[in-house]
């Protein structure tokens, strides 16, 4: 169990990285998430492009941190 927990570390964690950024897909289907989130305040604020720009950003911090974490167990496990 150990061996397999060790292999299977870094394709559990990139997975769930695919899953957060395919939470930016719920947007299109209309459910509430971050981006419907930034749309509502967008809209009331009227300040589209720097509320979405800012959820890009957010997205892309998370999404990169995630991805240098996965690196990182990567190197230590030598897979």
């Amino acid at each position: 169990m150990p061996q397999a927990f060790r292999n299977m570390v870094p394709v559990f964690l990139t997975q769930a990285i695919v899953l957060f950024q395919d939470t930016s897909l719920v947007y299109v289907v209309g459910l509430k998430d971050f981006l419907t989130a930034a749309d509502l305040v967008a809209v009331r604020d009227n300040r589209v492009v720097e509320l979405f720009v800012a959820a890009a950003v957010v997205y892309l911090a998370i999404c990169l941190a995630g991805s240098l974490w996965v690196k990182k167990l990567q190197r230590k496990y030598a897979l």
